[in-house]
C-alpha cells in the first residue's frame, strides 16, 4: 500500500460505476458507530441509491489515489422538504454516508469532500445543507460552520 497522502488523491464525482464501494463504504461507517449492518440493509440501500444515482436526487464525490483506490466517499441525497415559512426550495441538500478508510483518516479527506459538497449546493442555489453527524465527525462539520440543531426522535 502507498504512503497515505493527501497530494495522491484526487476527487471527483461518484458515478454508478462506484455503486458496490458506496455501498461497501456505508457498510463500513455504520460499523465504525458499533452497529451492525446486515445484508439485507445493503440490499435495500443499493436499490435506495441506484435509483437516486441515476435520477440527480443523489450525488457523490470519492477520494481515488494514484492507483485508482477509492480512500474516502460522502454523498447528498437532495430529500424533499416541507413547505413552511422562510422555506424557498422544496428540495433540501442532506449529507450522509461519509467514510474515511482508517489508514487514510487525519488528512483532511473528509473535509475536502464536505467541502466539495457545499460548494455545490451553494452553485445551485441551495438555503441550506442539513446532516446527522456521528461523535467521531461532529468536529469536522462544525469546523465547516455547521451549527448543532435539535431533532428528537422515539423508538416505535
Amino acid at each position: 500500500m502507498i504512503e497515505p497522502s493527501i497530494g495522491s488523491v484526487r476527487f471527483r464525482r461518484a458515478a454508478l460505476r462506484d455503486l458496490d464501494l458506496l455501498i461497501r463504504q456505508r457498510r463500513e461507517m455504520w460499523f465504525s458507530m458499533g452497529v451492525q449492518n446486515k445484508a439485507e440493509h445493503d440490499r435495500t440501500y443499493r436499490r435506495w441509491i441506484r435509483t437516486r444515482l441515476r435520477s440527480g436526487t443523489v450525488v457523490g464525490w470519492v477520494a481515488e489515489t494514484n492507483e485508482r483506490e477509492i480512500v474516502a466517499g460522502g454523498i447528498v441525497w437532495l430529500r424533499p422538504f416541507i413547505p413552511r415559512p422562510g422555506v424557498r426550495s422544496l428540495v433540501q441538500p442532506f449529507l450522509l454516508s461519509m467514510y474515511t478508510e482508517p489508514g487514510w483518516r487525519g488528512l483532511g479527506l473528509g473535509s475536502r469532500i464536505v467541502g466539495e459538497a457545499v460548494k455545490w449546493a451553494k452553485r445551485n442555489g441551495y438555503a441550506d445543507f442539513r446532516l446527522h453527524a456521528s461523535s467521531m465527525g461532529r468536529s469536522l462539520y462544525l469546523r465547516q460552520g455547521f451549527k448543532r440543531t435539535w431533532e428528537m426522535k422515539l423508538e416505535l
